[in-house]
Parts: C-alpha cells; sequence; structure tokens
C-alpha cells in the first residue's frame, strides 16, 4: 500500500528499519511515491546497519587518507580537505564554512581511482571526484526562485548542512546529508529540509535517495522542484583543453552529453576555447529524450566520464522530465553560455553568484545542464519559470515524492546506457541499494 512521502519521513524516524530501501510492491511505471515494504520483506537486503561503534573514529588527515587500503568501498572522515585542488588558506570563518571548513567525508573504493566528496567548505553538496581535481555534483533540492540555497554563507553553516557515516564499510557505505536551504542573508526561515542517503557499492557506483519537506507549506519559495543541476567543479587555472577532449573537425570540446536508456537519442553540447557555446543538438531532442522512460546525464572528462542515471522507475516520471541546456534558451535552459562561477565550492565571499576570471586563485563550476519535475516543459524559461513555480499543486507534488538516482564513472557512452538500462529494468527495486549492488 503507497504512503505520501511526508508519512514515509515519519515511520523513518520512528524506525531505523525503514532508513533504506522503503519502497513496496509499485510497479515501474507507477514509482512515483515511497510505499511500505511487504510484511517480512527486508527493506536492507545488503546488510546496511549503522556501524556498530562506542566511540566515534577520529578523523584522520588527507595524506594518511592516500595510505589506506579498503577491501571494496570505504567512508572515511578528514580535517584537512580542500576542494579542487585549493592550496590557499580557507579563513576567516565566516565567510568560510563554520567550525572546520577543510572537514570532509570521503568514500574511496579498493578498484577505482575515483572519490565520492563531502566538503563542509562547499556546503556538503557531494560530488564525484577524480585524480586530477575535477569533480561532477548532482546538487540538491534549492528552493524556487532562488531565494533559498546552500550556495552561500548560511549554506555553509554546519546547522543548516551536516553529513554523517552511518555505515562505513568496506562492503557498503552509507552516508546522510541533511540540509536546510537558507537566504542569502538571514538563515532564521528555512524554506525547505532535505534529506539524502547516499549508498556506495564496491562496483563503485552510488545509489542516491533524495526526498524534502517544506518549512514553507504556503509560500512556493518553501519548495523545489529542480533537484539535479548537472554540474561540475575545476581546479583554477585550468581550460577547456586541459578538462575535456577536443573535436578533430570543429576544435571544439564535447561537455556534455544526455542519452536515452532505451533508445539510439543522443544530445550534446560543445564549447569553444573562448567561452562559448558552439554546437549542440536540436531542442526537440533533448525534450525527446527528457520524457523517455530513462535516460543517464553524462559529462565526457578526459580523466573518465561522469554520470547520473534518472528515470520513471526512479520516481521522476517521463511525462513529468525536462532536461534543460543552459548553454542556450530554446531548450528552456538561461542562456549562460560556457560561463564559469568561482562563489563554490570554495565560499570565498558572501555571493551566489561571482563569475571567475583567469587568475583567480580559487576552483571554478560551471553547468551545462539541469533537470525539472513539471507540468509544462519550460519553452521561454524567463516567462515560464515564474508561472510553475507558483503552481501550488505541482509543489506539493514534488515534495511529496521520494526520487532515486545512480552515478558513477565509465570510460565510453554506449557503457552508461547500458548500465541505465539494466539499472532502469529492476522497476520497484531501483528504490533498494541491491538495485546497484548487481550492476558491472
Amino acid at each position: 500500500m503507497s504512503i505520501t512521502r511526508r508519512n514515509f519521513m515519519h515511520k523513518a524516524v520512528a524506525g531505523s528499519s525503514l532508513l533504506l530501501g522503503g519502497v513496496g510492491s509499485l510497479k515501474a511505471s507507477d514509482s512515483l511515491a515511497a510505499g511500505a515494504p511487504a510484511a517480512g520483506e527486508s527493506v536492507s537486503p545488503q546488510g546496511a546497519a549503522p556501524d556498530p561503534l562506542y566511540e566515534k573514529p577520529a578523523p584522520i588527515t588527507v595524506a594518511e587518507l592516500a595510505k589506506r587500503e579498503t577491501a571494496g568501498v570505504s567512508a572515511y572522515e578528514v580535517n584537512d580537505y580542500a576542494p579542487g585542488l585549493y592550496k590557499g588558506p580557507l579563513e576567516p570563518s565566516p565567510p568560510h564554512a563554520d567550525l572546520n571548513p577543510r572537514k570532509a567525508i570521503i568514500v574511496i573504493w579498493k578498484d577505482g581511482s575515483h572519490r565520492f566528496v563531502f566538503s563542509h567548505e562547499a556546503s556538503y553538496c557531494p560530488w564525484m571526484e577524480l585524480p586530477n581535481g575535477v569533480g561532477l555534483c548532482n546538487q540538491f533540492f534549492e528552493g524556487n526562485n532562488g531565494w533559498a540555497e546552500l550556495f552561500n554563507q548560511n549554506g555553509r553553516k554546519e546547522h543548516n548542512s551536516s553529513v554523517d557515516i552511518i555505515e562505513s564499510g568496506p562492503e557498503q557505505v552509507w552516508v546522510r546529508w541533511n540540509y536546510c536551504c537558507v537566504n542569502l542573508w538571514d538563515d532564521s526561515n528555512p524554506a525547505l529540509r532535505g534529506t539524502e542517503d547516499y549508498v556506495a557499492l564496491p562496483n563503485g557506483h552510488v545509489w542516491r535517495r533524495l526526498t524534502y519537506e517544506t518549512l514553507m507549506p504556503d509560500n512556493p519559495d518553501g519548495y523545489s522542484w529542480q533537484p539535479i543541476d548537472f554540474f561540475a567543479l575545476a581546479p583554477s587555472g585550468t581550460t577547456w583543453k586541459d578538462l575535456f577532449p577536443q573535436d578533430p573537425q570543429h576544435g571544439d570540446y564535447h561537455v556534455g552529453s544526455v542519452i536515452a536508456a532505451y533508445r539510439n537519442l543522443q544530445y550534446d553540447v560543445y564549447w569553444s576555447d573562448e567561452g562559448k557555446p558552439r554546437r549542440r543538438g536540436n531542442a526537440e531532442l533533448l525534450l525527446e529524450i527528457s520524457h523517455s522512460p530513462g535516460f543517464a546525464m553524462v559529462m565526457p572528462f578526459k580523466a573518465g566520464y561522469l554520470f547520473a542515471v534518472l528515470g520513471g522507475a526512479g520516481g521522476f516520471p517521463p511525462e513529468k522530465s525536462q532536461v534543460v541546456d543552459h548553454s542556450f534558451t530554446d531548450t528552456g535552459g538561461w542562456g549562460w553560455g560556457a560561463a564559469r562561477w568561482d562563489h563554490w565550492p570554495v565560499g570565498w565571499l558572501n555571493s551566489q553568484t561571482h563569475f571567475y576570471k583567469p587568475g583567480s586563485p580559487y576552483p571554478y563550476s560551471f553547468g551545462p545542464f539541469s533537470h525539472y519535475i513539471v507540468d509544462e516543459p519550460l519553452k521561454d524559461v524567463k516567462h515560464d519559470y515564474a508561472i510553475e513555480a507558483r503552481d501550488m499543486k505541482l509543489n506539493r507534488w514534488s515534495e511529496r515524492h521520494v526520487y532515486y538516482t545512480l552515478t558513477g564513472m565509465s570510460h565510453d557512452l554506449e557503457s552508461i546506457r547500458n548500465l541505465a538500462r539494466t539499472w532502469l529494468d529492476q522497476g520497484n527495486d531501483c528504490a533498494k541499494p541491491k538495485s546497484v549492488a548487481i550492476l558491472a
């Protein structure tokens, strides 16, 4: 019997056995709401449970972490991490993260060169990190209209965003992230509270469950229907040539793809050395992929293809899905072009927008795509966004549901397509960590 997201969260608080995999007998096409587990069904097929500890392990240094090995996958707290290979000071505090801004939770794999990082300085918004310091982040439930989020001074405070290792490996890692989206200038009235679980398996993949609770039930700003901003961070001084493969014919760089899981459909975007968008697929193709049963959003870095998989079986109904390309406006995007910002991941000023300029010592971020949950596709975002944001029926729908994604690293688009299809083919089981365990 299906239950609303709110009741699911109440049950989760009442019993830790519901903390993972809390979906019952939903059909794959119907998997839009969380459900109670069937009688006698184990909601923890991987044996997930809090670590049996009486004393928390002390944090270690990044240098010590480099010497650690794992039999499968493990999570550690470190006390001297900085995003994007940044070497400068993280002070004063604020505007940097409070307490220890260099605190981070880092997930490592036995057979993987990539890591999964929750950095306090970066509001704990996690990313898959490659050895050259570049990483892919899928963001969080940002409050409608940008009134409340985490990429600001208040969002970096420990009491507004916190992360805990629940299970540290080596058979499975389970990390929980709790956050409140808050206003840039005043965090006394948070807009919403997000709860996200990340389960990492020895095969190098991460299962994510994300949901939120509004704290402003009568205000559109207290809701979110954009849980997936598909963006990256990179070390200061790096260029597209350093990060992405260059097209031999056109001389531009392939910075992003959206591929359908069940059809040979692919939308690509290319940026130039001059920092401008140059080529891409057509807007109709991107919307067609968005409305398919499942798809993967991919950044094809030289160091590895990082991806996120979404689909109907993971709680993202095809008819409500829209991926937008922010390089242009005709896909429903904001027309950012190939912009780079350096206000995140290192929070060096109290800003939600600051454009990166060559010579800046700070890592920068950039984002070609976003995923929206909408009733009607956005066409002219400056007009349509405000209409969708005021739709309280859509807002309440988004708040009642639980969503699941698959993230990881590969080396080509076709293997990611196969992974996406294999995961989504499991239907209801996409809402359980075991759905990721069977993947290659």
